[in-house]
């Protein structure tokens, strides 16, 4: 080997190369300002949105809207969030201003009809039927909505959530007069129209998409799960 070819081996890359466009970018490298500012804002948006949705459920348990209510909740949202230890809720963010109203109606027309019949149920000389527990094997994957879809369904008089199977996604609830086959698939459509109601509201595109491959889980009880 000529002496010419060795020193051309040796020889450092010229500084003025351009670099190779295939090249990765060094993991060291910081990330764009932007991107850093971007990502705070989102986390700070997230913060607000998971606060506001545990002051919601501390004033729905209450079910009262007062300045202690608000108070005392704006303080235990705050406790439980720099305190305790929580598992990172992941938001979807998508929200359905549309779906959203349509939910708010549909769920004030449940309360007001369930009040009125469990109320119905004291007054009428025919003894309550026996009450029921079921379980609904939900399509979402998020906690989120596990969560508001058995808040909203133990608020609807007559109904309430008693067991979860959070790695199953399974919802046991108890319902009131609940004694024959037709009733049972009455209150398993009732829950899946909440979760249905709430993902489109606000659930994540993979619950949009298990929505569509699963659009009537009460055929699959009856028939088997595919």
């Amino acid at each position: 080997m000529s002496s010419d070819r060795a020193q051309g081996q040796n020889r450092a890359p010229s500084p003025n190369r351009a670099p190779s466009p295939n090249r990765a970018p060094s993991p060291n490298r910081a990330p764009a300002p932007n991107r850093a500012r971007m990502s705070r804002g989102r986390g700070i948006i997230q913060q607000l949105v998971l606060l506001i949705s545990l002051v919601l459920l501390w004033l729905m348990l209450w079910d009262s809207i007062t300045v202690v209510t608000v108070v005392s909740g704006v303080v235990l949202a705050f406790i439980v969030t720099r305190v305790f230890y929580l598992p990172p809720i992941v938001l979807s963010g998508r929200f359905n201003v549309w779906h959203a109203t349509v939910f708010g109606l549909w769920f004030l027309y449940s309360v007001l009809h369930a009040s009125i019949e469990v109320a119905w149920y004291a007054f009428r000389r025919r003894a309550v039927g026996a009450g029921s527990v079921i379980a609904c094997d939900l399509r979402t994957s998020s906690d989120l909505v596990l969560t508001l879809i058995a808040d909203t369904a133990s608020l609807i008089p007559g109904s309430i959530i008693i067991d979860s199977d959070r790695a199953m996604g399974i919802l046991y609830l108890h319902f009131l007069d609940c004694d024959s086959e037709e009733k049972l698939r009455r209150a398993k459509a009732q829950v899946y129209h909440i979760e249905e109601l709430l993902i489109r509201t606000l659930g994540s595109h993979r619950d949009l998409a298990a929505l569509r491959a699963r659009p009537n889980p009460l055929n699959e009880s009856e028939g088997g799960r595919s």
